[in-house]
């Protein structure tokens, strides 16, 4: 099945190689020299270097030296080193408010350099506007062809071995955890020792609870008309629980990592994860014979109250110290170019503004693409990194059951609600 429709408002799925509305067809000049340093998260070796061969190819005068952080420590590091002043040139920055490395964040903290009037910015995406900037003014560049969905990445072959199918509503998806159990297998599995991981179910099942019933939570929220704990946050929050003590996850869920949690799924021991599409890549490295199926995570008896949440890939801002600051904005046109959008584009993906490819990996999300039924990240809107955190510990300390969900959720509300002040 191959879909042509293009659709501007809401992701859909990216094909390697796809080529996006308002790229540069054209390498950029070669006017600026030297070195530059770019601080990403781990991952993807390969790919990086790749991509600063071609860079240094098109561009003989400008090297890229990467500096790589861990995932879970990338906040705290960076942090550490722009209020430092020893910062690279260009660093992973996310889309929002969410986190300490949001792009809201970091401008309005004077960390970042004004990139609005960039050759690349007046093609990207309307939908790309309001989560790269702050008070009007473009901080960062995000590929669409990079963003995520968030659900049930399966182990194709593990499911059929067992006998079972992907759910598509909640009951399913507690009877897949019991059928599991019978069969010797995870469900699910979960790292939560790694923090961010931690966030995630929630998210999924929030996308359905939560913003199928209002849209407009978060703007409502904002204006202290809402609160976490007081609305269907509660619903999403307390079914997480219920799954973790219904045995959806490993046992161990608190001392495994995101790269046991990759591993278990890779090696057949669990079905499936609660994840970023993107995942996929990591978990076919691991298995290279692996087959990926993507799926919404249904919150609801209902299967057509079910939500696909999506967001935007981490992206990229250009330190406003940065010692080598032309050879940094060159580096940022070339990964928005055809050439450096194709070396980068993420087949478990999803690109607002493109062209939708479905495939076996893709085929139980393309229908909600097309339908509308997508939710992006909820955390864009938060207005501080604070309730994230609070989110990311809450959420460990629930499972560990020295947290009652709504314990969680007041703790999260009242940072939100310091951070309007």
């Amino acid at each position: 099945m191959r879909h042509k429709n293009v659709l501007t408002a809401i992701g859909v799925i990216a094909a390697v190689g796809i080529s996006l509305t308002g790229c540069s067809s054209n390498p950029p000049a070669a006017s600026s020299s030297g070195t530059v340093t770019v601080a990403r998260l781990s991952g993807s070796d390969e790919k990086w270097k790749a991509i600063a061969d071609k860079f240094h190819e098109l561009n003989p005068d400008l090297t890229i030296e990467y500096t790589v952080i861990p995932t879970d420590s990338y906040n705290q590091q960076m942090g550490t080193r722009l209020s430092a002043g020893t910062a690279t040139d260009v660093l992973n920055v996310f889309p929002g408010s969410g986190n300490a490395t949001a792009v809201r964040t970091l401008a309005k903290n004077g960390y970042l350099a004004d990139l609005s009037g960039e050759s690349w910015a007046s093609g990207q995406p309307g939908s790309t506007t309001a989560p790269t900037s702050y008070e009007g003014k473009r901080y960062m560049f995000t590929d669409v062809a990079t963003a995520n969905t968030l659900g049930g990445v399966y182990n194709a072959k593990a499911l059929q071995d067992a006998g079972l199918k992907i759910p598509t509503t909640y009951a399913e998806v507690l009877g897949l955890c019991a059928d599991a159990q019978k069969a010797g297998k995870v469900a699910y599995a979960l790292g939560a020792q790694t923090q961010w991981v931690t966030q995630l179910v929630t998210y999924a099942l929030a996308a359905t609870d939560v913003y199928a019933k209002d849209p407009d939570f978060n703007q409502k929220q904002l204006n202290k008309e809402a609160t976490f704990q007081d609305s269907s946050w509660a619903d999403a929050m307390t079914k997480y629980k219920e799954m973790y003590d219904k045995g959806c996850f490993n046992k161990d869920a608190l001392g495994t990592s995101v790269d046991s949690q990759t591993a278990m799924v890779a090696d057949g021991r669990a079905l499936g994860a609660i994840q970023i599409s993107t995942m996929g890549n990591s978990m076919t490295k691991a298995n290279p014979d692996l087959k990926i199926q993507l799926a919404p995570l249904p919150a609801t008896d209902t299967a057509a109250d079910t939500r696909l949440a999506f967001g935007l890939g981490v992206g990229w801002g250009v330190n406003a110290k940065a010692k080598n600051a032309n050879g940094a904005k060159k580096f940022l046109e070339f990964l928005a170019g055809k050439e450096g959008s194709a070396m980068n584009a993420d087949k478990f993906g999803v690109a607002p503004g493109g062209v939708i490819e479905a495939n076996d990996v893709n085929r139980l999300e393309v229908p909600f693409v097309e339908e509308g039924k997508t939710v992006p990240f909820p955390d864009v809107d938060w207005p501080s990194p604070q309730v994230q955190n609070l989110h990311l510990t809450g959420v460990q300390e629930m499972l560990g059951g020295s947290k009652a969900p709504k314990d969680v959720l007041t703790s999260m509300q009242e940072a939100f609600t310091g951070a309007l002040k």
